[in-house]
């Protein structure tokens, strides 16, 4: 979830946290099979240990994991990674992506610039710069460029949340709800809805119920535009499409 809000600019107070694994939950497990090279915690929400994957082996949300230095990617020039995710179609590969290093900036790479700056000031007899050391004096004409400036970018800002479309509003409304409903309910919030939302804001035809418990929630279709469920449409089976 919080990878979903980092990509869509959404963001929340609180974290989303999932159910607890209480031993009546782990008692349900099933047994790991003999001869496990690496065992580990299922991915997600999931409680259950479960044989870790090598690398090559399919995998997916719903999967074991991968094991220690693999990471499940969708194969390279899938054209549809998430579906390939979701159905178990993506592969344990070995996770190569090294560090970003920022690069060390000498002074050399730094005064070009900065005498740059100061030969375009002091050349300029009519600019509005001053050195410093020398105090400006006020302007009412540049007070109330500021001031023309500042609503300006407020109007912008405006302009963009509406821009967002109808089911980016809805889904940082979602959140902020649920953070609030989980503070209060606790580990009795175990299932709820986040819209799934295009590029544009709009809705995904493909809508799901998420889950903190481990389990599928069920699936349904909708309008793009509105995010209402279609007329006489019924439930989707997770991995399947609507039509």
């Amino acid at each position: 979830i919080q990878q979903y809000c980092n990509t869509h600019k959404l963001y929340i107070m609180n974290p989303i946290r999932c159910a607890a694994c209480t031993p009546e939950k782990l008692s349900q497990c099933p047994a790991v099979a003999p001869g496990c090279a690496e065992v580990l915690r299922a991915p997600g929400c999931g409680c259950c240990p479960a044989c870790a994957l090598k690398a090559g082996e399919l995998c997916g949300i719903y999967t074991a994991p991968c094991g220690s230095g693999l990471r499940c990617t969708p194969r390279p020039g899938d054209p549809r990674p998430l579906h390939s995710l979701t159905r178990g179609q993506a592969v344990c590969t070995e996770s190569t992506e090294p560090e970003p290093t920022p690069e060390p900036q000498t002074q050399d790479q730094g005064e070009p610039e900065t005498e740059m700056e100061n030969a375009a000031i002091i050349s300029d007899p009519g600019s509005s710069h001053y050195l410093p050391g020398h105090p400006k004096p006020y302007d009412p004409r540049a007070a109330a460029d500021a001031q023309e400036s500042m609503k300006a970018k407020l109007i912008a800002i405006r302009k963009k949340l509406v821009e967002q479309g109808p089911c980016h509003l809805e889904l940082q409304t979602a959140l902020e709800k649920i953070a609030k409903s989980q503070q209060k309910l606790g580990d009795k919030l175990t299932r709820f809805y986040l819209p799934n939302c295009d590029k544009h804001g709009l809705y995904k035809p493909k809508q799901c119920e998420s889950s903190l418990d481990g389990q599928r929630g069920r699936c349904w279709c909708v309008n793009s535009w509105n995010g209402k469920k279609i007329l006489g449409s019924t439930d989707l089976p997770a991995d399947a499409e609507c039509p």
